[in-house]
């Protein structure tokens, strides 16, 4: 089985299966939006300090590739319009305590693109952190862009450039507002990740992602813990913008996908 027939089964298999809240979809629900274009992504690729990119073209267009089956349901599509070397290895370990990052969009952002930067790492405060990207940023024509670390973070089966264009397109972690979301989705709406076909996620960011999903086990949701009513949490592990396993994603709910789409449509100016 392709890759693509083995994505859309799965795609398909996911949504019925784990992305209907407690209270149903309707089955009425109107068809997404169709954004209907393709993303240009100017991706740029920080040298260390002998001159090596620790990175291959090909291991970045293979990432986008995935992105690109993730975000296919809106019709939309990304594809790589040019490489970049930056030969400032200062960049390679980019501290975002300082203003190295605003320095980066300064000297090489390139306007009206997707600014994808491939560094080595972020600093010792960020050893978790595989990337980051401007919160709706998609919106942002002469600044911003999407920063990718390295190695084990972008290698075959990790999904995270689709993750980080999911924030770049305005999505939230799906475990934000450290558990006041109620499993229950009475307030959905104001925390949490302010998506209600998301349900509660209880994660918090330094905790061992063991203790929470038993990867080896089908990517099984193990923590035994309940929210401030009494319930028990049942998070969506496959969720693209949640912090379990990469190899447990598998997909964006209803509504991030229509927070996404008109997070673009709704903008008064366009990306090429």
């Amino acid at each position: 089985m392709n890759t693509i027939i083995r994505f859309s089964v799965f795609f398909v298999l996911f949504l019925s299966a784990f992305f209907v809240n407690s209270q149903e979809l309707d089955t009425r629900q109107a068809p997404l939006p169709c954004v209907d274009k393709t993303f240009s992504i100017v991706a740029h690729i920080v040298l260390d300090s002998l001159g090596e990119p620790n990175i291959t073209e090909d291991e970045i267009t293979a990432a986008v590739a995935s992105a690109n089956l993730a975000f296919a349901p809106i019709c939309i599509g990304f594809e790589i319009c040019e490489f970049r070397i930056i030969p400032n290895f200062q960049y390679d370990d980019l501290d975002r305590q300082t203003t190295e990052w605003e320095e980066l969009q300064v000297k090489y952002h390139v306007a009206r693109r997707i600014n994808m930067f491939f560094v080595n790492d972020f600093g010792a405060t960020e050893p978790y952190v595989c990337g980051f990207a401007g919160l709706g940023d998609i919106t942002e024509l002469e600044r911003s862009g999407i920063v990718i670390r390295k190695g084990d973070c972008i290698a075959p089966g990790t999904s995270t450039i689709t993750h980080e264009l999911g924030h770049y397109f305005d999505l939230l972690h799906t475990f934000e507002g450290d558990r006041e979301e109620l499993v229950n989705g009475s307030n959905c709406a104001t925390t949490g990740d302010l998506i209600c076909d998301t349900p509660a996620d209880p994660f918090r960011v330094g905790d061992m992602v063991a203790t929470y999903v038993d990867e080896a086990q089908g990517c099984r949701f193990i923590l035994a813990e309940q929210d401030p009513n009494g319930e028990w949490y049942a998070p969506h592990v496959g969720n693209y913008m949640s912090y379990y396993p990469s190899s447990c994603a598998c997909g964006f709910t209803y509504e991030q996908y229509l927070k996404m789409a008109n997070t673009y449509l709704n903008a008064p100016e366009k990306m090429w």
